[in-house]
């Protein structure tokens, strides 16, 4: 079912990004089938999508997302770049600053045993102390008007450190992490919205410390929903794939990194 893919609110702080994100959906080849609504607002196959240009700080109470995907290190710190603003925005002042990394290593050790790969996805629920949705003072910090229940860990690298050398480390990323939501909404059928993740905020992934630049990210993370899209639609094609199939998805991506070279007709 195409409902078990959540919403995606994809946040970028500069404009250099949401211009990648539209330049990869325009020039990728193969072509990336999609249509434009609102301005900001994007379908990907069975992918919707919304850009904000914002901070994490700044987005209106009325942006709901069920998830927040930390896209940093292996160990489950939320300590560094953008899994600060998610410690700073859901824990402070009212919560211990570490309450969100505590809640995520505990969940780390028992899948990974306190180490999750570059390039895997797992899902962490809020403690309840961090699920108040309280919006009668929407400028309050350390609040949840969001409605946020999750993160994702979702690791790019194994500690701080540049990352270009892992060549597709953004598309691996964003195809664990669709496959762990989807996955948990399958799950959920029968239980009711309530449990299920609707929506998702994810921001550029290893563009910061991770070095890997803008056009890199972009045409990853747009790679990464279309296929997934479409092994969600075809599952008679991805439920039996052939190495010419398998071969036509592996340029594709290759070529994000390695220029036209990267792609054979």
């Amino acid at each position: 079912m195409t409902t078990n893919i959540p919403h995606i609110n994809l946040l970028c702080m500069e404009d250099k990004f949401i211009a990648a994100f539209q330049n990869a959906l325009e020039t990728l080849r193969p072509p990336i089938p999609h249509t434009t609504s609102n301005s900001n607002t994007y379908t990907i196959g069975p992918i919707t999508l919304t850009t904000h240009n914002t901070s994490l700080s700044q987005l209106p109470p009325s942006t709901k997302y069920d998830l927040i995907v930390s896209p940093a290190n292996s160990y489950g710190r939320l300590d560094g770049s953008f899994d600060d603003a998610i410690s700073r925005a859901f824990c402070l002042p009212d919560h211990p600053y570490d309450t969100l990394t505590r809640a995520a290593q505990r969940v780390l050790y028992d899948k990974h045993r306190g180490f999750a790969p570059p390039g895997s996805c797992t899902l962490v629920p809020f403690p309840a102390e961090l699920l108040d949705t309280d919006t009668s003072d929407s400028t309050a910090r350390g609040r949840n008007p969001w409605g946020c229940a999750w993160v994702a860990i979702c690791p790019t690298m194994r500690v701080p450190d540049d990352v270009r050398w892992d060549r597709e480390v953004v598309y691996e990323c964003v195809w664990s992490l669709l496959c762990a939501v989807e996955g948990w909404n399958r799950g959920c059928l029968g239980d009711g919205d309530a449990a299920r993740i609707r929506s998702i905020l994810v921001t550029p992934m290893a563009t910061g410390c991770g070095g890997v630049d803008a056009t890199r990210w972009a045409e990853q993370f747009v790679l990464a929903l279309a296929h997934f899209g479409e092994a969600v639609m075809k599952p008679e094609r991805w439920g039996g794939l052939g190495w010419e199939e398998i071969y036509r998805d592996v340029w594709a991506v290759q070529r994000t990194w390695k220029g036209e070279e990267g792609w054979n007709e």
